[in-house]
């Protein structure tokens, strides 16, 4: 199956924190526009680490190494697929 051209621009990012001393929590981030998987989590820690973000999970960082990482890309007949990467 083939893709269109923009699918390779769209990621999800999984980026962990815990919460409550142990609990191991995943917020998860859309980021276009990102030309690799780095600047995805890159873009995505900043979204994290914004005031409002950073209040709501009472000031516990989260934890960019341990990132999970996909890339959206639609096919032609419309399927959706999150490519590990």
């Amino acid at each position: 199956m083939s893709s269109t051209p923009r699918d390779s621009l769209n990621w999800l990012v999984g980026l962990p924190f815990h919460s409550d001393g142990s609990r191991v929590v995943w917020l998860y981030y859309l980021v276009g526009d990102a030309t690799d998987s780095v600047g995805a989590v890159c873009e995505a820690v900043l979204r994290a680490n914004s005031g409002p973000e950073r209040d709501a999970r009472g000031e516990v960082p989260v934890e960019p190494d341990h990132a999970e990482v996909r890339r959206i890309r639609r096919h032609v007949l419309g399927d959706v697929v999150l490519e590990a990467c």
